[in-house]
């Protein structure tokens, strides 16, 4: 193994889905996967990075052998404003794993040195790397556990999730005992279900100052990023709620291929949601809505992470159920006055 070296990625993108393509069809093996780095959802991320230096690679010579993505962010908590940042899309090339410690203490000196006072990831239970930033990283860097989210979904094309999944004769009887492979049909309301239009985005964005933050971490937007995240080619999309002439509730998704052996399958995530004041038929009207947008867009299933800051329920009512895997919140605190312990809902993309 030759020197490696830490420093700010070269840009070529080709050649970081390649090396993390391989890197994660070794790990995952059958189980699916999210390409993050395919070209439209690269594109949208790096499109929030104000300097290059958030965009962190290792390298042998000039051979790529990991990344990591920081995307900066400003947060709400308990009355007050932090600076934070999203460390994600991390990987490494087989054979490198020891890489990682080098690389993801860099990344923090980094965002240290930018001023953030945390820096927030979220991984799949059991997924390698935390072992490893536990023992090498914990005894320096503060790391406290958030929450645990498990996902919720609905199916949108039902065979195709049979397929993908490789679900058992059992699991899909018990999928159509609990209704979840219906379509979500929309009752009628007073209001319209309509998709998002940039004339909305004021009063979006004043809905998302009003989630509040006793014990959430609650991402702030400003106008540039929000409408970024509620409409951005074919990777984000929103559908409203309007009646009288004002939006009156949102939902925000984005779309991702989930990758396995047997091939690639869209999902649309839930990033964002706001309905409160919405009557229970108009709520499942906006599920409805989502439904036939994210069949629109091709996905083959709903999923939302339990990030805890809206009740559940009428998705439940809509026929959602619980599904694997686990996802952590964790955050590497960089702020030694600053605490997240006791934050039990989370108002940001799983990235």
């Amino acid at each position: 193994m030759g020197r490696i070296e830490i420093r700010d990625f070269d840009g070529n993108l080709e050649d970081l889905r390649s090396m993390a393509r391989q890197s994660w069809l070794c790990e995952y093996g059958s189980a699916p996967w999210r390409d993050l780095f395919r070209p439209e959802l690269v594109r949208h991320i790096f499109a929030g990075v104000p300097d290059p230096r958030f965009l962190t690679a290792a390298y042998e010579g000039s051979k790529l052998i990991g990344f990591m993505a920081n995307l900066p962010r400003q947060y709400r908590l308990r009355g007050k404003t932090y600076q934070g940042v999203v460390s994600t899309m991390f990987v490494t090339r087989q054979g490198y794993a020891g890489a990682g410690a080098y690389l993801i203490s860099e990344c923090l000196r980094r965002n240290a040195a930018f001023g953030a006072d945390f820096a927030l990831m979220f991984f799949v239970r059991g997924h390698r790397p935390w072992p490893l930033f536990d023992r090498v990283l914990g005894k320096r860097v503060r790391i406290e556990r958030l929450k645990t989210m498990h996902a919720i979904v609905h199916a949108v094309d039902f065979d195709k999730i049979v397929y993908s999944q490789s679900l058992t004769a059992f699991e899909v009887a018990a999928i159509k005992l609990l209704g979840a492979h219906r379509p979500i049909v929309r009752p009628p309301t007073p209001g319209l279900v309509r998709k998002y239009q940039r004339e909305d985005l004021s009063r979006i964005l004043a809905m998302t100052r009003r989630y509040p933050d006793q014990d959430s971490l609650v991402r702030v937007f400003d106008e540039e990023s929000l409408g970024r995240q509620l409409s951005s080619g074919d990777v984000t999309q929103t559908v409203v709620y309007e009646r009288e002439g004002s939006v009156h509730g949102f939902i925000n998704f984005s779309t991702h291929a989930m990758v396995t052996r047997q091939g690639g399958y869209r999902w649309a995530w839930v990033d964002l949601l706001s309905w409160e004041g919405l009557s229970g038929s108009e709520k499942k009207a906006l599920l409805a809505g989502l439904w036939e947008a994210s069949r629109a867009r091709g996905a083959i299933g709903i999923l939302e992470w339990n990030k805890a800051y809206y009740s559940k329920m009428p998705l439940y009512r809509a026929r959602f159920i619980p599904w694997l895997p686990l996802v952590e919140a964790r955050a590497w605190i960089l702020n030694p006055d600053l605490s997240l312990s006791g934050v039990n809902s989370v108002v940001e993309e799983v990235i």
